[in-house]
């Protein structure tokens, strides 16, 4: 009895021990190694946003209009996906700035991405809120590297 009392004692031992360990967070990383990060985000996400507006140019140029408005909500899809990707280097972060400014970042490069459902829709695109929120991010990065930020 006494060996089944010391097996179960290190047994929840072990599973508390376990599930401590499980829910400790990931270290949150420094600025510059989230402006990194996010950087290749952002410029691999923007890739497959323009390989889709290719096809949907060639889609267009071919008169086939019913593929044109697929690829356009393709297209949104990336935009949806790059958002995603934003609000996981966003969670990594250790400055409120750089999690704040990634979210709203985030936020809007999603609501653009849904707000993609055909050609029309294409045409009514609007990137201020994205250009402004990314020279934000560029300033953020660039105070945190110490080196000046030049704004697009």
């Amino acid at each position: 009895m006494r060996r089944l009392s010391r097996a179960a004692c290190i047994l929840s031992t072990t599973v508390l021990a376990a599930l401590g360990f499980s829910a400790v967070p990931a270290a949150a990383e420094p600025t510059p190694q989230v402006c990194t990060k996010t950087a290749k985000t952002v410029e691999d996400g923007l890739s497959q946003f323009a390989t889709e507006l290719s096809k949907v140019t060639a889609a267009a140029d071919s008169g086939n209009m019913a593929a044109a408005n697929q690829s356009v909500k393709a297209a949104g899809g990336e935009l949806v996906d790059l958002a995603a990707n934003l609000r996981t280097d966003a969670a990594s972060a250790d400055a409120a700035d750089v999690k704040t400014t990634l979210g709203q970042l985030a936020d809007e490069f999603e609501a653009q991405g849904k707000s993609l459902t055909d050609m029309s829709s294409l045409q009514k695109l609007d990137v201020t809120k994205i250009d402004a929120l990314s020279d934000k991010m560029i300033a953020i990065c660039g105070a945190a590297s110490g080196t000046p930020a030049t704004p697009r």
